[in-house]
């Protein structure tokens, strides 16, 4: 894996790859290749499940992909814009890549959230809230969106939207990003079922009593304990309970036969060797396993899926706390420039290039200026609600 796929790999709390394998052109049997095979052709179907770091084209899994055509669309399947797309979101994208050369197209992008709903109470020195009963934990590496410098910034009542992982050891979801919103028509969770009663109508999830007995029976998925669902209502909870209008499967993206990346928490262990991410039971029986696998722990997983199951060859256990200088890279048009602060946006995102060790190629802080395309390397700063450069590349 090279560094910079590492480095993006270990901010990713979510991240698959499926591919259809590209059989050789010519006479003869030619060979194949795909993801984690060695092989350097691209591939012709692939999918892609991650957080946002970059863009200039829209970086996921540590692949750039160009989103120029891409139709975007939200979790419900309405129509989005490119511009609706925000560093630290969690999308699925559909197209064609090459994996060893780190770069795809992009076809099709669904975004979706965890949590939409009201603010309930936030611990600002523990590092995390609660959004509809459901406890949200802020890293270093979550992004707030404009208008909000850090968890101090909210307050009990505010609505929200949160972007991130469900991590089953602490019952709660991992953060990317946190939005405030002025209104909502509905609230939402998604996550795995847990302690199903079914002769009650009542399951939880992420901590939250759901009562579904208002969901019509045609249009409840199956359930079972484990499965992703998605709940919803008009309203919020009532007595500890939330009772739901609306009900259905909500897996990040479909597990067809091929080779198969993927990285999240471990949501259940099923044996020392054999445990689900995000609703994808893995085997890893026969794979080099570094690290110590356990429920809640951050992996990374190659293999080959079939039948429902990945078959791993490598599983790598990594750290969601870890980060770097370089957490989030932008190439964009310089937009809103300030001279005075040196504080200006990339494709919508604020940037501040004030701070000591900026290191500029191409020219200088000087060739700062509306207009000028850059390639910017960074991380988000709570604090100052803004990406602070640490590298700024003049592509023009």
């Amino acid at each position: 894996m090279s560094t910079l796929l590492h480095r993006l790999a270990r901010r990713l709390s979510l991240v698959a790859c499926l591919s259809v394998l590209l059989a050789a052109c010519g006479g003869g049997g030619g060979d194949t290749a795909g993801v984690g095979t060695g092989g350097t052709g691209t591939i012709a179907s692939t999918v892609s499940v991650g957080s946002i770091s970059g863009f200039g084209s829209i970086i996921v899994a540590g692949v750039r992909f160009d989103d120029t055509t891409a139709t975007v669309t939200d979790e419900d399947g309405a129509l989005r814009s490119r511009d609706d797309l925000k560093l630290g979101m969690v999308t699925a994208i559909s197209g064609t890549a090459n994996f060893t050369a780190l770069t795809g197209v992009a076809t099709g992008i669904r975004l979706g959230s965890e949590v939409l709903g009201p603010v309930t109470s936030i611990d600002v020195t523990n590092a995390r809230l609660v959004v509809l009963g459901a406890t949200v934990s802020v890293k270093a590496t979550t992004v707030f969106a404009d208008g909000l410098v850090g968890l101090a910034a909210l307050r009990p009542g505010d609505l929200v939207e949160v972007y991130g992982f469900y991590n089953a050891a602490s019952g709660g979801y991992t953060a990317t990003r946190i939005e405030r919103k002025t209104s909502a028509t509905r609230y939402t969770l998604r996550g795995p079922v847990e302690l199903l009663d079914s002769a009650n109508q009542r399951f939880t999830l992420a901590g939250v009593t759901i009562d579904y007995a208002s969901v019509p029976l045609a249009a409840r998925p199956s359930l079972a304990n484990g499965v992703i669902v998605r709940a919803s209502a008009s309203s919020g909870l009532s007595g500890g309970v939330w009772r739901v209008e609306s009900l259905g499967s909500a897996p990040r993206a479909a597990l067809a036969d091929g080779e198969a990346k993927i990285e999240g928490d471990i949501g259940t262990m099923l044996s020392a060797t054999r445990f689900v991410v995000d609703g994808v039971t893995v085997d890893a029986a026969s794979a080099s396993i570094r690290g110590t696998v356990a429920v809640g722990r951050r992996v990374e997983v190659e293999g080959r899926a079939s039948g429902g199951v990945l078959v791993a060859k490598e599983v790598e256990v990594s750290d969601e706390d870890a980060t770097t200088d370089d957490d989030f890279e932008i190439t964009a048009l310089i937009t809103d420039f300030d001279p005075l602060t040196l504080r200006f946006r990339l494709r919508g995102q604020l940037v501040d290039a004030s701070r000591a060790g900026v290191v500029y190629e191409g020219g200088t802080v000087a060739n700062l200026a509306n207009g000028r395309k850059v390639e910017l390397k960074g991380y988000f700063d709570a604090a100052s609600g803004a990406v602070i450069a640490r590298k700024i590349h003049f592509e023009d």
